[in-house]
């Protein structure tokens, strides 16, 4: 159902207030225009600066606007912008309280057009709360074309359709703009305009939703180890593909990693992508949700970004910190918990393929509905590698920096680096070249020896918890790993 009618109906209904969420004012008002439209109405605009136009100019405070609405004629549709505001005066709450019943039944209706949800508790039941969605190709399509006609430009159908896809997730005038930038640079929006249109796309939503664009192109082979998380992913993978949809398959939902902290989970979230064939944005969740009264609605809108610009993999790294505080006996914060159930919801109930790629290192603060089947098709525990994940997370390591690493004996190198993580392997190979370099010399095997055996690995200092961790995901969670290598852990340990 398209927003317009979805109003008109709620007023015919007799719905006293149309709340509408939407940062895009003018998309707003339009939609609540052609509502009036659909009712042969009449529409009128309120704001502090202008009064009720055309209707009552001179009704700036909002207690004068009320009065106004009931003295116009009827049927009426108020929209009133920036009227959030406004109701957290206790005078105009109270007030709207006591008119609602009569808005209702003379076919009268406030539409409130704000960037933000706030309604006081004893309005609640009287509204309607509706979120303004983000334009379809259809409508970017016709921006771009005003645009376009703007720039004095007529760009192919090709390069049309390749720059409204490139805009999707962008609002009205955030596309508009976007646009006209490219148009600027490329009037026929080739390769300059497409790319122009990319980056403006990709700074609004880093800036706006915490949505970040990954470049990134890690194989599988350039993560060392998590051999069971690979061939878990590649299967996925194929689930991913558009006939997998006409074979009876849903499109996979996604993966919680879980582990230990240094041990490849980032990396992992990238291969993931590679692996599925999608571009990878990351979600900054503490950014988004850390907006105070806005969260909400900066979660809602971000959220709606990642499903329009399906198919992606959406990444959330240390999802744990982002919702701390949500569940019992971690404080008790109502916002957190609301912030946790919508994103739970979404995990849940979303439709297009976005697939979510978590990670998470302290067990003991994720909330247990992000644990539950449905949200995650599965969950990963990520441990400490053993001895065939080192050597082969040192041979990457070595590649990368040039050298072969048949050159090295990597099984005498890996013993001794029992309990370091991936990260510490690292910088055994970084800490050897250092080495290497300042003796004037090419890398040897003695150099790695000797940074290894000076480094001091995480898992001594942090043993007990590692353990507790791994004691929690007994059960839990599968083992990224290769088959047998947690209890192969586990015994070394003497767990």
């Amino acid at each position: 159902m398209s927003l317009p009618r979805e109003i008109a109906e709620l007023w015919s209904a007799g719905t006293p207030i149309v709340y509408l969420v939407t940062g895009e004012e003018e998309r707003g008002v339009a939609a609540c225009r052609e509502a009036a439209r659909a009712f042969e109405a009449t529409a009128a605009v309120w704001s502090a600066h202008r009064g009720l136009e055309p209707l009552a100019p001179s009704a700036r405070d909002p207690l004068d606007l009320l009065d106004a609405v009931l003295q116009a004629p009827a049927p009426l549709l108020a929209v009133l912008l920036d009227f959030h505001l406004e109701l957290q005066r206790s005078a105009v709450a109270r007030k709207l309280r006591d008119l609602a019943p009569r808005l209702s039944a003379e076919g009268r209706c406030l539409a409130v057009v704000a960037p933000r949800l706030v309604l006081p508790d004893g309005l609640a039941h009287e509204a309607a709360v509706l979120r303004l969605p983000l334009p379809s190709d259809a409508e970017l399509g016709t921006v771009l074309d005003a645009a376009a006609a703007h720039a004095g430009a007529a760009p192919d159908a090709a390069a049309r359709h390749r720059a409204v896809g490139a805009a999707l997730g962008l609002g009205e005038a955030q596309a508009r703009r976007a646009f006209l930038r490219a148009l600027r640079a490329d009037p026929a929006l080739g390769a300059r305009g497409f790319a122009a249109v990319v980056q403006e796309k990709v700074r609004i939503l880093a800036r706006d939703l915490g949505l970040e664009l990954v470049e990134s192109a890690e194989r599988p082979e350039d993560l060392g180890g998590l051999e069971g998380f690979k061939a878990w992913m590649a299967e996925r993978a194929l689930a991913f593909a558009p006939d997998a949809r006409r074979f009876g398959l849903p499109a996979p939902r996604g993966v919680l990693l879980l582990g230990v902290q240094g041990c490849g989970k980032s990396l992992a979230s990238k291969v993931a992508a590679t692996q599925l064939g999608v571009p990878l944005v990351r979600l900054d969740l503490p950014r988004v949700l850390g907006a105070g009264e806005g969260a909400e609605e900066n979660l809602a809108r971000a959220l709606e970004a990642a499903e329009v610009n399906a198919p992606m993999a959406l990444w959330v790294d240390e999802i744990e910190k982002a919702f701390a505080g949500s569940g019992p006996g971690q404080g008790g914060d109502a916002r957190a918990a609301r912030l946790l159930g919508a994103f739970s919801t979404w995990l849940q109930e979303r439709r297009r393929p976005v697939f979510v790629v978590a990670t998470a290192n302290d067990v003991t603060r994720l909330p247990p509905e992000l644990l539950r089947r449905g949200r995650f098709d599965e969950l990963f525990f990520v441990d400490l590698p053993d001895l065939e994940a080192r050597k082969a997370i040192l041979a990457v390591h070595l590649r990368r920096r040039g050298r072969d690493p048949e050159r090295f004996d990597l099984q005498a190198l890996a013993q001794l680096c029992a309990d370091y993580s991936g990260a510490e392997l690292e910088q055994v190979v970084v800490g050897g070249l250092h080495r290497a370099y300042a003796l004037g010399r090419e890398l040897e095997t003695q150099d790695l020896r000797r940074v290894a055996q000076d480094l001091v690995p995480l898992y001594r200092t942090y043993e007990e918890n590692i353990k507790a961790l791994r004691e929690w995901a007994r059960g839990r969670a599968r083992t990224a790993g290769r088959e047998g290598a947690v209890v192969e852990l586990f015994r070394r340990a003497g767990g």
